[in-house]
């Protein structure tokens, strides 16, 4: 698990300053609970995620991670969150509806993403899972951030929408 986490924060240092450059998106591995070191993706305006001294985390982000127990079938995770987000101050969101619009406007994009599934409540938007081979990891999670990239724009236009 060590090896996996020292890929993904070569993928952040690899991707991270051309991915605020060209689409303003932060990338960041940062840790999670006792053995888990998330990648994170998002905004500064769609979360507080990447604020240290937040009380909770509320917004919208993206994460790649393993954990033992995904090691433990040779897999690695993905989602993108969305949590409490009627309390982002600029916008007027349900998290219901949000989670409805993004899904619809995003299933054929994401529909060859490993293992992904769309059919979780309004907090988790997205969830897949992927190989975690060892020789393929690098690649498999760039793949999914390349992913995430890609559809980020969704996420922006329906925020945009809902602008008080």
């Amino acid at each position: 698990m060590k090896k996996h986490n020292q890929v993904l924060k070569q993928l952040e240092k690899e991707r991270a300053a051309d991915l605020l450059d060209e689409h303003g998106l932060l990338c960041k591995q940062m840790p999670f609970g006792k053995d888990c070191n998330p990648l994170y993706f998002g905004k500064p305006h769609w979360t507080n995620r990447f604020d240290k001294n937040r009380d909770s985390t509320i917004g919208i982000f993206a994460a790649i991670w393993v954990s033992p127990e995904l090691m433990e079938h040779n897999q690695f995770a993905y989602n993108i969150h969305s949590k409490a987000i009627r309390k982002l101050t600029d916008y007027q969101l349900t998290s219901i509806e949000f989670a409805q619009d993004f899904r619809e406007r995003v299933v054929t994009e994401v529909a060859d993403w490993p293992n992904i599934r769309l059919d979780y409540g309004p907090t988790n938007l997205l969830e897949g899972r992927g190989d975690s081979d060892l020789d393929n990891f690098a690649e498999n999670a760039g793949r999914v951030l390349q992913g995430f990239v890609d559809i980020h724009h969704h996420i922006d236009s329906l925020l945009e929408a809902s602008l008080k």
